[in-house]
Parts: C-alpha cells; sequence; structure tokens
C-alpha cells in the first residue's frame, strides 16, 4: 500500500511540473525539452531511407524512392500543378494543419499535422510529379516526430488524404 502511494505521488508529481512547464514555457517548447527538437530537414526522395519505426507512411511513385514504399502513389488525370492546387484547397480542410517550407521549383511542400488532445505533431512531405500524357502523381512521406508508435495515424492521414484528392 505504501508502494502504491508513492507511485501515485510521484505521478500527480510530474503531471504538476509538466503542466506548469506548459504554462511557463508554451505546448512546443515543452514538447522540445522532454522530446528534443524536431528534426525539419528537407526530404530527398530519391535518398531516403525509413526508420526501424512504425510511426511512418511512405507513398512514392515506382522508382521514385530510395526505399520501399508502403504505398504506391496513385495516378491522377491532369498537370502536377493541378494536382498540387487540388492537394493544397484538400489540406486547408484538414484540422490543425500548418504549412512548412516549400521549394516551389520541385514542387515539394512540408506540412505540420498536430494531434488534438497534446498537439503532438507530424510532418507531411508531399511532391507533386509530373507524367506523360497530361498526368500526374505524388510522393507522401508521412511521420511523428515523438515517440515509436503513431498507433497508425500516419497511414490513415495519408490514405483518408488520397481518398479526399480521388474525390475532388
Amino acid at each position: 500500500m505504501k508502494g502504491l502511494k508513492l507511485a501515485v505521488y510521484l505521478v500527480v508529481g510530474i503531471a504538476v511540473v509538466i503542466g506548469l512547464l506548459v504554462l511557463v514555457a508554451g505546448r512546443e517548447k515543452t514538447l522540445a525539452i522532454i522530446f528534443g527538437p524536431m528534426d525539419l530537414k528537407p526530404v530527398d526522395f530519391a535518398a531516403l531511407r525509413l526508420a526501424d519505426k512504425p510511426n511512418q507512411f511512405l507513398v512514392c511513385p515506382p522508382d521514385f524512392c530510395a526505399d520501399t514504399a508502403h504505398l504506391t502513389s496513385p495516378v491522377f488525370p491532369g498537370s502536377a500543378e493541378q494536382l498540387k492546387q487540388r492537394w493544397m484547397a484538400m489540406v486547408e480542410k484538414q484540422p490543425r494543419v500548418e504549412a512548412g517550407a516549400a521549394d516551389e521549383a520541385a514542387m515539394q511542400y512540408e506540412f505540420i499535422q498536430r494531434s488534438k488532445l497534446v498537439g503532438y505533431p507530424d510532418s507531411i512531405t508531399v511532391r507533386f510529379i509530373a507524367l506523360d500524357e497530361g498526368k500526374a502523381t505524388l510522393a507522401i512521406y508521412s511521420r511523428s516526430h515523438y515517440g515509436r508508435s503513431d498507433f497508425g495515424v500516419n497511414e490513415a492521414r495519408v490514405r483518408a488524404w488520397l481518398a479526399a484528392l480521388a474525390g475532388s
């Protein structure tokens, strides 16, 4: 019984400290203090090697990414620019999404979507790729910055966004 009380006090104490830290430093700095800073390096799909963690999801056209994709990219009618415009309109409707860096020349864009409850950030990188005959495709890399598991959130997000894109 004494050990249980100690454990409860310890958990409550940690929660109070984290709560105070969020109040003083803010959510972003608190997450960085606890988990370290986010790695926001640009993604090079041609050299990308997936980490040995399940909290990521990669979609690529054949022979575009260095590593094996979880899903082969669908092909869409229209130009890469038209696909990009449809994507941007779809992403604007998504909750808790912020635009990040953009490489207009490469047609590659970064987004961050935060979890609803705690605000954990996930990065989503998308690159639009022109194909022959007025068609286009894309590469998408969605990954969590913190933790090991994401309970399938990155895969579910990408599949839902691709479905929304196909329906637009």
